[in-house]
């Protein structure tokens, strides 16, 4: 298996991974959101958690500067339209909604559950059932992910299979 890209696929991986970065947003906005009402509840999240991102200064980069996460999540989803392209032919002959959700899966294994341990329920305490909860919502957003770079990236493939 080579690494090379052609100018076409390349296009094509890059304009996916701004879709899946714009998707990425979305639903970080759709399932993160509204569950801010639990996650930054001190009622149920560590005090740790609650001053580190609120209250300790410097706060975090994204509290001070809107725009660093919007782009951050533009230049991931980018970055993972590219990996979409190196992998996609591993995938079994499948439709695209069926690639776009093993890739959505394997995003989520590779990122969530070392992020999740380490951070969030090691360093800054939180409790096991908001980890879960964090996991879950990450879950949701990594299948939207990997479903908008699957469907940009086949758009003009047959599809012989459901």
């Amino acid at each position: 298996m080579t690494l090379t890209i052609k100018p076409p696929t390349l296009f094509r991986a890059i304009i996916s991974g701004l879709a899946g970065g714009v998707a990425w947003i979305c639903t970080m906005i759709l399932f993160f959101g509204p569950a801010q009402l639990i996650l930054a509840n001190p009622e149920y999240q560590s005090q740790k958690f609650l001053t580190v991102m609120a209250q300790l200064e410097p706060l975090p980069y994204t509290a001070e500067i809107l725009w660093i996460l919007p782009v951050g999540l533009l230049v991931m989803g980018v970055l993972y339209g590219i990996v979409y392209h190196f992998i996609r032919q591993a995938f079994p002959e499948r439709s695209w909604w069926k690639k776009g959700l093993q890739f959505g899966v394997i995003a989520w294994v590779l990122m969530v559950p070392w992020f999740e341990f380490y951070l969030p329920w090691n360093v800054m305490h939180e409790p096991v059932l908001l980890v879960v909860l964090e996991m879950v919502l990450w879950l949701a957003v990594l299948l939207s992910v990997g479903l908008t770079i699957s469907r940009v990236y086949e758009w003009r493939k047959v599809e012989s299979t459901v």
